[in-house]
């Protein structure tokens, strides 16, 4: 069976009552010096005492369980502190050591080293043959529809065929003529964006459902960019792409302007209501602890924000410009709006970097707690504090991604000066939208994206200075960072001319399925959310569910119910939208 460890008991230890990604460390020292652990996912953190090398009652060996996520460092001291400087030496440092799941080590402090009393089992083999199986379903669902489609084709032909004889038939009867009609122009809907956010969402619902237990699959603790990172700010971009379309309808339709920012600000109450509704899943029904920030809220401000921005500046023509400004016309259209967005940016970075946060360094970005000592409410520095005195500390998320390893305080990555962020976010993706409705041409579209993607990859590399932790603004999800908003949005200019061209130019692929999860992203955001925990989208498949084969195996069941949810209402013709 994938993951088994081939043993339940290895040396006296019970190893069926291992989680996911757990491995048993036993020490061997003198009873009278002290273990200090340091978990390096952990940056600009101390040694943590774990106590003496004493054994418990009936065990031979000092020994604890670990997780195997990321690597350790084990001093061994003679001091009897709560924590030790990770810059000092103690007796014996032995750092860097990658644990693996169900595995079994010994560290010996006598002689400093490391030994693996049993070996861990390959997770990833189960991540393999899903990806194997997904893609051969894949590939038989791309020849079904090939082989469909030929012959689809061949009974039109024969209609048509059939049909050229009868009316062949009928000119030749005397009396008769026939006009020719004209064809009716169909305005073409570009797959690719509905594909774009179909593969946000569908990634949105593997990550929130679990991931199949990975690490790599869920969010940092801080600093860096897991794959759980690039999905909601692809969702917010894509939004962005798509609102040029809706205000140049309007424009076309001569909507007046007021009627426009009514529809606006009733589309951004709704997604608002739905998120704080959303907010009340789990029993968490408290008002005077009820959360108020979340995902949908931030959609909601963020498209209130930029769209209204665009709809009142965006002009009615966009054919203006001519010589060099025709080149970057896209860009030139949306000039007053790119002053407003970085007037904007200039307030938050001002705020971020400028506003003194009480026991805490000024333009601290760091997650608090034990990071460099500063405490547990210096999360997120002045980022966290605008959030406790707006919003109210108990009206924030209490569970941040940095509690666990950092012992961190309470900190809502849907804050405020995050939204701030999060708007720009929006309007670079609105800025891809308006090179759709500037230019038709499809290498102008593809080379532009390019380009947007380069330029903001370079700059979110300069700001981050290529480094997880030590440049001058990290990549960070909780903060919805600058470098973030960049690298992030990098990415999305790269897959969205990558799906423009195999899908709408090239015809390779039609973006299923993602594409008909695309058209019905808010339901499929929704849904998944409500449903987690109901079956059949959710299910205790075996016990214990110890294992990334059993996690994976539910986790891509509940999200592949939901992407034929989603076929199936395409199918259908059911779209819903808020």
């Amino acid at each position: 069976m994938w993951e088994d460890p081939g043993v339940s008991e290895f040396e006296g230890f019970d190893l069926q009552n291992l989680d996911v990604d757990e491995a048993i460390v036993r020490f061997q020292g003198s009873s009278k010096k002290y273990l200090y652990t340091l978990y390096e996912e952990c940056y600009g953190c101390p040694y943590s005492k774990r106590g003496r090398l004493k054994p418990e009652p009936g065990e031979d060996y000092y020994s604890l369980t670990l997780t195997s996520k990321h690597a350790w460092n084990f001093r061994y001291s003679n001091k009897n502190n709560a924590t030790l400087h990770a810059n000092k030496k103690g007796l014996c440092d032995i750092t860097d050591v990658q644990l693996g799941e169900f595995g079994v080590y010994e560290v010996n402090f006598y002689d400093c080293t490391v030994q693996t009393l049993k070996e861990p089992v390959y997770v990833y083999s189960p991540l393999i043959i899903a990806f194997v199986l997904y893609a051969c379903a894949g590939l038989l669902w791309t020849i079904g529809s090939w082989l469909h489609q030929k012959g689809y084709l061949k009974m039109a032909i024969d209609k048509i065929l059939r049909r050229s004889t009868r009316q062949m038939e009928v000119e030749m009867a005397p009396g008769t003529s026939q006009t020719p009609e004209e064809p009716v122009k169909k305005r073409v809907r570009l797959k690719s964006l509905d594909t774009f956010r179909g593969i946000s969402i569908v990634l949105m619902i593997f990550v929130n459902y679990g991931g199949g237990g990975y690490w790599f699959m869920e969010h940092a603790a801080w600093n860096g960019l897991l794959v759980a990172d690039l999905v909601f700010p692809w969702f917010m971009w894509i939004m962005g792409v798509c609102i040029p379309m809706g205000i140049r309808s309007q424009l076309r339709r001569e909507v007046p302007k007021h009627k426009m920012l009514a529809r606006i600000f009733k589309r951004s109450l709704k997604l608002f209501i739905i998120g704080i509704i959303l907010n009340s899943l789990g029993g968490w029904l408290y008002l005077d602890k009820y959360r108020i920030p979340g995902v949908l809220q931030r959609f909601a401000i963020a498209y209130l924000v930029v769209a209204s921005i665009a709809s009142i500046l965006t002009p009615a023509q966009t054919s203006q410009y001519k010589g060099v400004l025709e080149k970057v016309a896209d860009i030139a259209i949306l000039w007053p709006q790119w002053i407003i967005h970085l007037v904007l940016l200039a307030v938050y970075c001002l705020i971020v970097f400028l506003l003194p946060v009480p026991n805490c360094p000024t333009g601290y970005l760091g997650p608090g707690g034990l990071h460099e000592n500063t405490g547990p409410d210096c999360i997120g520095g002045a980022t966290g504090l605008v959030d406790r005195v707006i919003v109210g500390v108990t009206h924030i998320y209490q569970n941040p991604t940095a509690k666990h390893i950092y012992k961190s305080g309470a900190f809502d990555p849907e804050g405020v000066l995050g939204s701030m962020t999060s708007i720009f976010q929006v309007f670079l993706g609105l800025q891809a939208g308006m090179t759709i409705q500037v230019y038709t041409d499809w290498k102008d579209r593809v080379i532009r994206w390019g380009i947007w993607g380069v330029v903001l990859g370079i700059l979110g590399a300069i700001l981050c200075a290529g480094s997880m932790n030590d440049g001058p603004i990290p990549v960070n999800k909780n903060l919805w960072s600058l470098s973030y908003v960049c690298v992030t949005s990098c990415f999305a200019f790269i897959l969205l001319a990558v799906c423009y061209l195999v899908v709408d130019v090239q015809g390779i692929w039609s973006g299923a399925p993602f594409y008909q999860a695309g058209m019905n992203g808010i339901l499929m955001y929704a849904g998944h959310n409500f449903c987690y925990n109901l079956f059949p989208f959710h299910y205790i498949l075996a016990r214990p569910m110890n294992t990334h084969a059993i996690l994976l195996t539910e986790c891509l069941w509940g999200t592949t119910l939901w992407v034929l949810i989603a076929i199936y209402l395409h199918h259908k013709g059911k779209f819903y939208t808020v």
